[in-house]
C-alpha cells in the first residue's frame, strides 16, 4: 500500500500526453494563412505553364480574388498557344 501511494503520483505524471490517432503529438501552431497558400497554388500553376493548372487553381478557388488573375493568365496563354498555330 505504501508503494502505491508513491508510484502511482509519479506514474501519473508520466503518462503520455494526449495525441491523434497515429501517436503524434497534437500540434498546437496557429493555422497557416490561406491567402499564402492560395498564392502558392497560383505560382505553382505559373511553373507549370498549361491551361490545365490554371483551369485547376480556378476550380478549387473560383470565388478568389487571384481567381480572376489566373484567368487573364489563362486566356493570355490560350492566346499564345493559337498565335503558334496561325
Amino acid at each position: 500500500m505504501f508503494l502505491v501511494r508513491i508510484i502511482l503520483p509519479f506514474a501519473v505524471l508520466a503518462a503520455p500526453q494526449a495525441s491523434d490517432a497515429h501517436g503524434a503529438e497534437p500540434d498546437m501552431r496557429r493555422a497557416r494563412d490561406g491567402n499564402i497558400a492560395i498564392q502558392e497554388e497560383l505560382e505553382a500553376a505559373r511553373r507549370a505553364a498549361t491551361v490545365e493548372a490554371y483551369d485547376l487553381f480556378i476550380a478549387r478557388h473560383p470565388d478568389h480574388a487571384l481567381a480572376q488573375v489566373a484567368r487573364e493568365e489563362r486566356r493570355r496563354l490560350l492566346d499564345k498557344r493559337n498565335s503558334h498555330k496561325s
